[in-house]
């Protein structure tokens, strides 16, 4: 993730209903932000296991195990790409 330089946000004469509403939204977004690291690691970790499996299911040298997970990680970088 980038940082991202994030200006203050100036509250008009019903400052605290709107700074409340401006608080939850943001808990509200973390919530969201935590939600899809937990997805997206078990995604991954499916993954993981399934590259193992068929490793150990094809009796793959270390060469090619590692042939295996180079073209993973390209699959991975490639999709990361296409995301918009």
């Amino acid at each position: 993730m980038r940082n991202i330089e994030i200006n203050p946000i100036k509250f008009s004469s019903n400052q605290g209903v709107e700074q409340a509403e401006y608080i939850a939204y943001l808990a509200s977004l973390s919530d969201a932000r935590l939600d899809e690291r937990r997805n997206l690691a078990v995604v991954f970790s499916a993954r993981l296991d399934a590259i193992a499996a068929f490793i150990l299911q094809k009796d793959v040298g270390g060469r090619g195990a590692v042939e295996i997970l180079r073209q993973e990680a390209e699959r991975i970088q490639n999709e990361a790409w296409e995301i918009v």
